[in-house]
């Protein structure tokens, strides 16, 4: 089962249901250190031990747990969905208990709610163009074409009035993966535009 921003498989549940053995206020606190957390690991040994003997788990769950709870909260983190319907999700669909939802949306919309807030300063794409240049044989490589393709984004903030130019140039191999970046984000609209509501 798969919701548009995140696959639901038996792993992911088993996480689920080591969140669910949770009392609130221990979920609560783990919750707020994993999104707190800038680092690599997220923990540190000495940490991970003494949350393993408060808990009560094996080292091998209390990682399932961690990561569960990390992967959710950054998958949830990359859409833009309304605080109920991601509480909604969350119990029905990753079978969260209601309570613990309940604390995950809070916990979300503090920390996505300043990620939403800077948009508005974004810069705004306001034009693309490109140019393709073929590098012909040269000394070294005869009859051998290179294509070179230069891009320039003309970007703009209009809440500041400020205009910056962007020029890159890519290789052949470099368009291909950014053309397979921007296929994929583009799959992804697709599915979040014909998922219900």
């Amino acid at each position: 089962m798969s919701l548009s921003w995140i696959t639901i498989n038996p792993r992911l549940q088993d996480g689920v249901t080591l969140v669910n053995s949770l009392t609130t206020e221990s979920f609560i606190q783990l919750l707020q250190h994993i999104t707190q957390s800038k680092h690599e690991h997220i923990f540190t040994q000495e940490q991970f031990v003494k949350l393993k003997e408060s808990l009560g788990l094996s080292p091998t769950n209390l990682n399932l747990l961690i990561q569960s709870i990390a992967h959710i909260f950054k998958q949830s983190s990359k859409v833009i969905i309304k605080p109920t319907v991601l509480q909604r999700q969350l119990v029905e669909d990753i079978k969260f208990d209601s309570e613990k939802a309940e604390e995950f949306v809070k916990v979300w919309t503090n920390t996505t709610k300043d990620q939403f807030e800077n948009l508005e300063s974004l810069l705004k794409l306001n034009k693309v163009s490109w140019e393709l240049n073929l590098q012909t044989s040269s000394s070294l490589h005869s009859k051998q074409v290179i294509p070179n393709v230069r891009f320039k984004l003309e970007l703009s903030n209009a809440k500041v009035q400020e205009h910056e130019t962007v020029v890159f140039e890519l290789n052949e191999a470099e368009l291909l993966h950014m053309y397979n970046t921007l296929e994929n984000i583009q799959n992804k609209l697709d599915i979040i535009q014909h998922s219900p509501k």
